[in-house]
This record gives C-alpha cells, structure tokens and sequence, in this order.
C-alpha cells in the first residue's frame, strides 16, 4: 500500500505545480479556441464522409441537411440541461463531451468502405462507373458518422456555456477578448473546414484525418480534466457567496422573464443566419452569379487559391483588432454598450450585403440551360457522364464560343496545359478545331465583379465577427453572473432552432426555387435569382440591428430592485458583516456627496438625500468595491465589514 499511496502523493504534487505554473486562466482560453477548432474540423470530415457516400448513390446529398437540421434541434431540445448539469463542475462537463465525442469518432473506424470511388472530372467515355454494389458496412458508419455529428454539436455547446464562461467569470473585463478568440476560429477556418479536408475524405486515406482529429480530441479531454473547477478570483467569490437559487426551473424562469436576454437572443438568431447560414451557400452562390467555379484551395481540381490565404489573413487580424481594444477595458462591457457597438456592426453588414446584392455580371447562356431547367446536350449524350459528382466545372468552347456545364457535356476527350491554362481538345460538341478553354465564356466580363464579391464578403464577415462578439457580451452581461452558465445555453439553444433550423430551412428553399440543375437532391446549379439569399440576409441583418438598438434603450434586468435583495445579498455563512451606524453614514455621504441612496428598512425600500440619516436596518450591499463613489443612477444599501477594506473580500483564501 506504501508504494500506491506515495504515487497518488507525487501525482497530487505534480498537479499541484502545473495548475500553480502551467494551468492558468490563459492556457485554458488557449486550449479552448484551439478545441473549438478541432470540433469544428471533425464535424466537418464526419459531413464529408457521409458525402462521399451520397456521391456513391447511397444515399441522397439532402441528407445531410436533414442530419445538419436534426442536429440543430437536438442542441434546442438538450442545450439548456447540457448547460445547467456542467455549471458546478464546468471544466470536467467539458471533458465529458470531449471524451464522448473522441470515442464516436474512433468507432467510426470500425467500419471502412468497401473500395475507393474518387470524385474526378472526367472527361468523354472516361468517367469513373460509380460502384452500386453495396457496402455492407454502410448502415453502421452512417450511424456512428452521425452520432459524433450530434456529440460534436453538444461538445460546441459545452465549449459556449462551460468554456467560455469558466473564462469570463475568472476575468470578466477580458469578455470580448474570450469571446473573440470563439469566433476567430468559427468564421475562419472553420468557414474553410471542407477546402482543407475534402480531398483526403475522397481518398484511400480517408481514416487518417479521422483518426488524427480523434485522437487529439482525446487529448484536449484529458487536458481539460486537470484545470482546477475554480481559480483563485474576487469575482468568483462574488458569484459563489451570492444567494441565488440556481435549481433548473427558478433559473429558467428568471432567464425567461428577461426583457434584454430574449431579445438579444432573437437579434442573434437573426444575425446567425444572415451571416452562418448564408455563408454555407458561398460556392453555390457564386457559381449561380458568376459562373466561376470557385473552388476551394485543397479541391482535386485547383493546386491552391491565394484568396483563402488572404480572407483567412484578413478575417484573423480584423478579430485581433477587437480582441486587442476589448483587453485594454479597465472594466467589463455593459448590456448599453455592448448592444450600441452591435447596432454600429450591423449597418456595416447591411451596408456589405447590399453591394453583394447589386453586384452582378452578364453570365451568358450555358448550352443545355432551358428556362427554368438544364438538360445535358445532346451531342455529348453518348459519353456517359456523371459529372453532377464532380460538379460545375465550365468550359468555353473556342470557336462557337459557347459555355458548357463541365468538359463531358462538351463531348472532351483529352486535356492539357498550354502554358498554365487547362485546354480540353477533340469536344464533340465544338467545330472546327474542337478546341475548349477551361472556365466560361463570359469570364472576362465576370472575373472583376467576382473578385469585388470576394472583397465585399470578407469584409461584411470580418464586421459580422465583431458584431458575434458585441452581442454575445450582451447575453452574458444581461443577466446575474449566477446566472451566465444557464444563459449561454438557453441563448445557443435558441438560436440552434431559429438559425439552423428554420433559418437553414429558408435558405434551402430558396435553393430550390433558383435551382436549376438537381442531382440526387444536390443542386449543381442555380440561375441568376440566388441574389435573393444576399437580399434576404440583408433584411435579417436589418431586424437583427433593429433588436439590438431595442436592447441599448432598455434596462438590464440586474438593476432590479428584486435582484439588488435576493441576488447581490453576501452570504452570512462565510462573510461576518455589521451595519454601519447613523452617525457613520452621516459622516460619510455629507463628504463624498452621495446623493439618492436607496435603502431597506423595516419601512421597506426609500430614496434619501444627501447628508440625512439611515436607518439602522441596512440589508446588504450592491457594489462589489467602494459602495460611497457611484453614479446617482445606481441604487445602494451600504454595509460596513469590520476590519476588511473591502466590503466582498472573504477572510479566508480562495481555493485553486
């Protein structure tokens, strides 16, 4: 026994010095963004495996919205309790998830495809013949794919409500910094998640980005379990000596009767759409505008694309620029400000949207495209084509100078390089010489306005991001830092069923309306009137203002006088308190000239002036420092802590 106990000594020691030395508030905040990254990169390689089985005619590409969707409602159904069971033990719910989420995507292993099909381009009588054979393992890896799917949206959850919390409780003056460092990661790479990963998912090697993501994230789980459940700070002191009844349903309530945190959460819904959803039909979006292929860097068909570089170089040092502004505050965001700054956001984005939605170019006509529908011609019928799995890829044929959906539909057998430029010879579909050029005919015309698209589009997400940080402040100033943990998951479960649900919903609808070339439920192509989603983000972004210039004219609900009883009252269990006496707070308010001092008395609540008297029955205090140096516009009840110079300092030390 001797042996065990002196290594269970050792372990206690070693964990003692890294939390002294190494496990500090900035490498949780690190570790942190660093984990949300990886999530968001193990989501994505799970959606692209499931789409390499709908490219292999499994199953249908709608699919995955559905199983995006059903997700999203089952952050809704869940996000609250999620929430409320981590708050106590927020950096160990954290592991949890993590854990969960490492062994669903190490079972997915388990089950491997039969034989590789890979996405290429193909050319006339060369297409890859898709395998309908079956694959016997198919059931269980879609099961598992989409169970870590859902585990990955709790783990998103926890990350929001647990995470980011445990940070802003420790140092609530660095709010926008922590939340920032969240969003940096989502609009950023997480934007690009398919573009890095989706050649490798196609591939014979699709276990390995599996396997390392997992492993990681078992990692990070670990990792997690050894910060201490709390660090040694005034503010927690606050919170955990404050009297508040934390228990599921009175939290609900008072989170449900909160004029400002409704609302915010609507206005971030709406703002999650126009930005998020929005963001997820880019590609679709340009093709549809522009007829560019807009490929993404890692795709089998580009060898890399500088405009990811310099979106992703962009959006991060935009982000830095609030982080950096939010760190030098001496004092946290409030609701007013917080929601000015998010209203100040939202014209800018507005502003962005609407030069994306009048930023336009004559496509031409594509060979095939009828009103309202596309055939594929009928001189490259004979080629047998399946070119909806590698989808829109134009060319231009040299001298009828027509535009066709990909090189098959032209009727191509060969391709080369003519100095840099992809050229396809021998087109069916062509006269004379045979001869297309990659890309459409109209490219010239369209290659300004889609580089002025991109620019606007970076530009409105670098804004949106620092509008995701203003009114993220919002939800968390908005209600008693009790309260936060239960706040971030009623606020993200909300905004799961408005943004990604029925604002997901939306946007496929509209999809479907300007869609004119449907496969296996995926559209490959949509007409010019996809400007539609740009304008409809414009009119969420519009209402999204609207709430949050609503909230910057409202009262936060923690000026109230209930909360100033039950919520900001110390804890006679840890704290010994005396009130102060008449002649005390006499002498003080007739120095410091404090005027309308608000107090409780046996008469209940009364306003005096400056310089009376108080009555002897003080309840307890409402400002965490010097109670005397306040604005008028705040309420007070003053207590006096005999031998302490400041009236929240507990007399003994915080726990690590």
């Amino acid at each position: 026994m001797a042996p065990a106990f002196l290594d269970i000594k050792s372990c206690q020691k070693v964990l003692s010095v890294l939390r002294k030395h190494v496990l500090k508030l900035k490498a949780f905040d690190v570790f942190l963004q660093g984990t949300y990254l990886l999530i968001l990169f193990l989501e994505t390689n799970a959606y692209l495996l499931l789409r390499r089985d709908a490219r292999a005619g499994y199953h249908s590409t709608l699919t995955l919205d559905y199983v995006r969707m059903g997700t999203a409602g089952v952050e809704f159904l869940v996000g609250p309790l999620v929430a409320w069971w981590g708050r106590g033990i927020r950096n160990r719910a954290l592991s949890g998830w993590l854990g969960l989420t490492a062994a669903a995507g190490l079972l997915v292993l388990a089950f491997p495809y039969a034989e590789t099909n890979p996405v290429s381009m193909g050319l006339c009588r060369q297409e890859v013949e898709v395998n309908f054979t079956g694959d016997k393992y198919l059931a269980a890896r879609t099961t598992f794919l989409i169970i870590t799917i859902i585990f990955c949206g709790l783990t998103k959850l926890s990350i929001w409500t647990h995470g980011l919390t445990y940070l802003d409780d420790h140092h609530p003056a660095h709010g926008p910094e922590f939340y920032g460092g969240l969003i940096t990661s989502r609009i950023t790479l997480g934007l690009d998640g398919d573009g890095i990963l989706e050649k490798a998912s196609q591939s014979e090697d699709w276990w390995q980005n599996q396997l390392i993501l997992t492993m990681v994230t078992l990692f990070v789980c670990f990792i997690f379990s050894l910060f201490p459940t709390r660090m040694a700070s005034k503010e927690m002191d606050v919170i955990e000596n404050s009297n508040v009844d934390t228990g599921l349903f009175p939290t609900l309530r008072r989170l449900i009767t909160n004029k400002v945190l409704i609302l915010q959460t609507i206005a971030l819904s709406f703002w999650s759409t126009a930005v998020l959803v929005f963001a997820k039909y880019e590609i679709p979006y340009v093709q549809g505008r522009y007829n560019v292929e807009a490929t993404r860097g890692s795709d089998v068909r580009s060898t890399g694309d500088p405009i990811n570089i310099f979106r992703t170089g962009l959006l991060v040092m935009f982000i830095m620029i609030i982080k950096i502004n939010g760190t030098n505050r001496l004092e946290a965001l409030n609701t007013k400000s917080a929601a000015a700054l998010a209203v100040k956001a939202s014209v800018f984005v507005t502003l962005f949207l609407t030069l994306i939605t009048f930023t336009s170019c004559d496509t031409g006509t594509i060979k095939g495209l009828q009103t309202g529908y596309y055939e594929q011609p009928s001189c490259s019928a004979a080629c047998g084509c399946t070119s909806e799995r590698y989808g829109f890829h134009p060319v231009c044929m040299l001298e009828t100078r027509e535009t066709y959906f990909s090189p098959c539909h032209a009727g191509c057998n060969r391709m080369g390089d003519l100095n840099g430029i992809s050229m396809f010879y021998d087109c069916g579909c062509g006269a004379g010489a045979q001869n297309a050029v990659r890309g459409s005919c109209m490219l010239e015309n369209c290659l300004a306005k889609y580089a002025t698209f991109q620019i606007q589009f970076v530009l409105m997400l670098a804004v949106a991001g620092a509008g995701f940080i203003m009114q993220g402040m919002v939800i968390l100033r908005s209600v008693r830092p009790a309260d936060k943990v239960m706040a971030m998951g009623v606020s993200m479960s909300v905004v799961s069923l408005l943004a990604f649900v029925l604002g997901h919903f939306v946007y496929m609808t509209v999809s479907k309306m300007t869609c004119v070339y449907v496969s296996n439920g995926e559209c490959l192509l949509h007409n010019t009137s996809i400007w539609s989603m740009s304008a409809l983000s414009v009119g969420l972004a519009v209402l999204s203002g609207a709430g949050s210039y609503i909230v910057s004219k409202l009262r936060a609900d923690t000026d109230d006088n209930e909360i100033l009883k039950r919520d900001l009252m110390v804890s006679n269990r840890r704290h010994i308190w005396t009130p102060e006496t008449p002649q005390a707070i006499q002498v003080r308010s007739g120095l410091l000239g404090v005027w309308n001092l608000r107090v409780i008395g046996e008469s209940g609540i009364r306003t005096i002036g400056k310089g009376a008297l108080i009555d002897p029955l003080v309840a307890s205090l409402t400002q965490r420092d010097d109670a005397s140096v306040v604005p008028p516009r705040f309420s007070l009840k003053l207590w006096y802590h005999s031998g302490r110079a400041s009236p929240y300092m507990p007399k003994h030390g915080s726990p690590t």
